[in-house]
């Protein structure tokens, strides 16, 4: 079974979670307010299972962000987690470091997209994972959920917002992300999101 090419980083190809009595998964895409969403389904009766290969169900919930704010975050935490010092030239040259880098679409290799409900990382997310979670009949309090940020608490959100601050001012970078990530916003553009 192929596993992807980021599984030795943690993040194998196809991961979800699973409520087989509910007949839903949720489709794990890195950087995309995953530790959020995975506490939320945790916390919500007991239902749900990790699941190291893709379980397509009668609803695949899947989160999506914009490429480049993800991109900026994944970068952020490449840099902070491989210690590298690499130039501005270097990172957009190469852009996809790892699996926080590397297209969204990618981790939704198999998935049927015609069974998901699309949630976008955005002010909304948790008012609209509540809303999906109540229509869900799940016993859990969203508002309680930690929308948990690692790069808050050390040197990350420097680099963040140097990063942030290099792209508003060098609109050509912003375009070369955006024809790199060119798939990824096709299916934002594609699906019609939940809520909100």
């Amino acid at each position: 079974m192929d596993y992807g090419r980021w599984a030795h980083l943690g993040h194998r190809l196809s991961e979800c979670w699973v409520d087989t009595v509910h007949n839903k998964s949720y489709i794990h895409i890195p950087k995309n307010a995953s530790s959020f969403i995975k506490g939320i389904l945790i916390g919500s009766g007991g239902f749900w299972y990790h699941s190291e290969t893709l379980v397509n169900s009668d609803e695949n919930l899947i989160v999506l962000r914009d490429p480049v704010d993800r991109w900026c975050s994944g970068i952020t935490q490449y840099l902070h987690n491989s210690k590298l010092d690499l130039s501005v030239n270097e990172v957009l040259d190469k852009i996809t470091f790892d699996d926080h880098t590397d297209l969204q679409t990618y981790f939704l290799q198999g998935a049927d997209l015609d069974h998901a409900t699309f949630m976008m990382v955005n002010d909304d997310l948790r008012a609209n994972m509540n809303d999906w979670i109540l229509n869900c009949g799940y016993r859990t309090n969203v508002d309680l959920a930690i929308a948990y940020n690692a790069s808050s608490e050390d040197d990350r959100m420097t680099t963040k917002n140097y990063y942030t601050k290099l792209l508003d001012q060098n609109p050509e970078f912003v375009l070369k992300l955006k024809k790199h990530f060119e798939a990824d916003y096709e299916l934002i553009n594609r699906v019609k999101f939940y809520g909100n």
